[in-house]
This record gives structure tokens, C-alpha cells and sequence, in this order.
């Protein structure tokens, strides 16, 4: 990475109304083929795969090294499928499915080998693997985004980067994408604003399933319980159309899960909190515009939810970027590739996962709790014969929307 003379006047997004003055680029700023914005899990794949691809890449994060990730949960199935080789030392805990319970405590089980990970090892992990494959490690925090001929230059609270394509992977609450001129998600109100608390409890951590709870008491999403192992857990909620003060929905939370575990555990009223995080989950906004000149959005700053699958959008994004580079056509028509591939590995199941979570937003919580009752207490996630015949026993009780629990089922288990 070197640093370059002023190339003369840049041209920002036609929604600014500044120019850029040739005099802000001094000596301080640094040019690369391709800036990833957010080490993500998202954004580490894309700084890995651009790098692979044979790109000079700088992997920016305000927060570099000190990472505090919330969601921990991976399944065997959605990671094989996106290409993630979850390694032992990245596991706290194999779990062997999720449990997910109605608001009266009816319950469906659906065997699954799934992972509860070690966050922190997980991301020094991948940003081992960016860093070895020549990736430039940069602390800092992205300000603002302006055209500069066919480049992008980036300001940042330590001086100003020029690249050939930038890569947006800071996370749902990302302004940068807006600021490039682009609308990432189709639905942002629907995003589902969450809290989550790592806790301790002698032996909460040794169950075996996830489990998910549905209803009114995580409106429009789920409310977690993931065992980490030991006396280890996170208990979360996320919730949608309430906006970002979600802490009486977590209060209420976990009121009823102490009493639902009070016959499991003991003294569990004096569960112990380590930690807090809040964030969001853009489960069911939709990706809308991922692409312009010289410019890519993926992970949760495009709706792409789940750990997974945001780690494969960011590894398609960095290799169509890479390879756009070396073509010399960083144009949006050449970017597109990304959103092409994009979408017809995963179009459906995102549109999948909306329509069904809008139902049981629709849903009141005696019809959630009829319709858990009429299907069997175990089965397995396929659209075999058991398959048909759950929706069968289902649609006895629910016959407006048998689906719903097993399209919601499909959404938890793809993380």
C-alpha cells in the first residue's frame, strides 16, 4: 500500500454538494485495489477472498482486535453449504438441535448438529487468515465516501484511502452505503433490533439445544437461549416494529425463562450477568441496491443475515471485486456479478424467511400456541413424507397457516 501525489479534483456522490480539494490528498493518503470497510464475518471473508484473488487489499475497523460479536450460533448444514469449515478449536459447545417453544411453553424439536462458537476465537481466526494472505490490518472508522474519477476515496479518522472498489461489511448500521447513494435494504424498518446478555449459571451451559421462542414475547423475531458449554449461555431477543428500546422485551424475557428453567435449576433467579450487547438482525428487510461504480455492500449492511451466509456474500463480493479490478472495469455493470451470484444461490430463501416472519408477526399467541400443538413434538426439517404428514396434524389446528413454524424453523436453522 503507498501512499500517492493529489490526483486533482474529486467528484463526490451527486447528493454532495462539496467538492473535494486536491489539497486533502497529502502524503497521509493510501491507495489499494480494493477496501473492505468492517471485519465483519462478512467483511473478513471479503478481505480473505480479494486477497486470494490477488488484489492489494486494506481490511478497515474501528474496533480492529477488539471484537465483541453477539451472535455465536452456527448450524452444521449452513455452514457446509456456504463453505465454512467450522474447526474444533472454534467451538465452545456441539449442540444437537433447537427446541422451538410456543407462548404457553408447547414445544417442537428439530434435530440438528449445530455450534455454539467462540466468538473471539472465531474472528482472530479469520483475520489470522486476511492478514497471512497479505491483507493490510487498519484500526479506524470510515467517515465518508466520494467518486474520485472511476475510483472511490474513503475519509477516515486517520487520513483518506483511495481504492479502485470499496467493499461496505460494517454491520446493519452502516451510513456509509447510504452515503455512496445507494438504498442496501428494501425493508430497513423491519430490521429486528436486539439485546443480548452473556450470562453464568452452574450447569445452564450443558444442554443440548438452542432454543427459540416465539410469540409476543419477542415481537416479530425470536427470543434465544443458546448453552455455551460449562456455565455458559447468551439469552437474547429480537424484535421487530418497536424501534431500538427493546430492554422491556428482554426484562419480560427473562422473567419467563427463570420461571420455565426454575424446576431445572436451582437458585436460578440468581443467574449472573456478564455481558451486554445490543445490535440488530436484518432478518427480514430484504436486500435492495449491493452495487454502484466502484462499490459493494454485503453482510448485514446489505440484509444479509446469518453468520453463514453473510461469510459466503462477503466471499462473493471480494472475488467479483478482485477479479473487476484486474479486468480494469470496476463499473456497476461489472460489480453486478456479486449480486447475480448472490441471488441465485440465496433469493428465495431470504424472500422465504420474510413472507414467514410476517406471518407470525400477524399471529396471535393462542394461534402459535394451537398450531405447536397440533404437530408432532419431533421432527425433522425435510420436505419428506413426515413433512407432509406434520403439516397435515398441523393444519388441523391452524388452517389459515400450517407453514409458518416450519418456514420459521428453516429461518432459525440457516442461523
Amino acid at each position: 500500500m503507498t501512499a500517492i501525489p493529489a490526483p486533482g479534483y474529486c467528484t463526490p456522490h451527486r447528493s454532495r454538494e462539496r467538492l473535494i480539494s486536491p489539497v486533502a490528498l497529502f502524503s497521509r493518503t493510501m491507495k489499494c485495489d480494493v477496501l473492505v470497510v468492517g471485519a465483519s464475518p462478512a467483511g473478513l471473508m471479503a478481505a480473505i477472498s480479494a486477497s486470494k484473488s490477488g488484489s492489494e487489499v486494506i481490511l478497515l475497523d474501528r474496533d480492529m482486535g477488539g471484537f465483541d460479536h453477539s451472535a455465536n450460533t452456527l448450524f452444521e448444514r449452513m455452514a457446509s453449504r456456504a463453505g465454512i469449515n467450522v474447526e474444533d478449536g472454534l467451538v465452545r459447545k456441539e449442540l444437537e438441535g433447537m427446541r422451538i417453544i410456543s407462548p404457553a411453553g408447547e414445544s417442537l424439536v428439530i434435530p440438528a448438529r449445530g455450534y455454539f462458537l467462540d466468538r473471539e476465537k472465531f474472528d482472530r481466526h479469520y483475520l489470522a487468515i486476511a492478514e497471512s494472505q497479505g491483507a493490510l490490518l487498519m484500526r479506524g472508522e470510515a467517515l465518508d465516501v466520494a467518486s474520485c474519477g472511476q475510483e472511490k476515496l474513503v475519509s477516515t479518522d486517520q487520513g483518506e484511502i483511495l481504492s479502485r472498489v470499496v467493499i461496505d461489511a460494517s454491520g446493519v448500521s452502516s451510513s456509509l452505503a447510504t452515503r455512496a447513494g445507494l438504498s442496501s435494504m428494501r425493508h430497513p424498518r423491519d430490521i429486528a433490533w436486539a439485546m443480548e446478555a452473556t450470562v453464568q449459571h452452574p450447569g445452564l451451559g450443558e444442554e443440548l439445544f438452542f432454543e427459540y421462542w416465539v410469540g409476543s414475547i419477542a415481537p416479530g423475531w425470536k427470543a434465544t437461549f443458546s448453552p455455551g458449554g460449562d456455565d455458559l449461555a447468551t439469552l437474547g431477543v429480537f424484535v421487530r416494529g418497536h424501534g431500538f428500546q427493546v430492554q422491556p422485551f428482554f426484562r419480560r424475557f427473562l422473567k419467563i425463562f427463570k420461571a420455565y428453567k426454575s424446576k431445572t435449576y436451582r437458585n436460578i433467579d440468581a443467574l449472573r450477568f456478564l455481558s451486554l450487547r445490543k445490535g440488530g438482525d436484518p432478518i427480514a428487510v430484504l436486500p435492495g441496491e449491493i452495487v454502484a461504480d466502484a462499490f459493494m455492500v454485503t453482510g448485514g449492511a446489505a440484509g444479509q443475515s446469518g453468520l453463514a451466509y453473510g461469510m459466503r456474500a462477503g466471499a462473493l463480493s471480494g472475488t467479483v471485486a478482485a477479479r473487476a479490478v484486474i479486468s480494469g472495469d470496476v463499473s456497476r455493470r461489472a460489480l453486478s456479478k456479486y449480486q447475480r451470484q448472490w441471488q441465485s444461490e440465496f433469493r428465495w430463501e431470504y424472500r422465504l424467511a420474510r413472507a414467514s416472519l410476517q406471518a407470525l408477526r400477524g399471529m396471535k399467541d393462542e394461534e402459535i400456541d394451537g398450531l405447536m400443538r397440533g404437530l408432532p413434538r419431533k421432527i425433522l426439517l425435510s420436505r419428506g413424507p413426515l413433512f407432509a404428514k406434520a403439516l397435515q396434524a398441523g393444519a388441523r389446528v391452524a388452517f389459515a397457516r400450517p407453514k409458518v413454524i416450519f418456514d420459521l424453523a428453516w429461518n432459525l436453522w440457516k442461523g
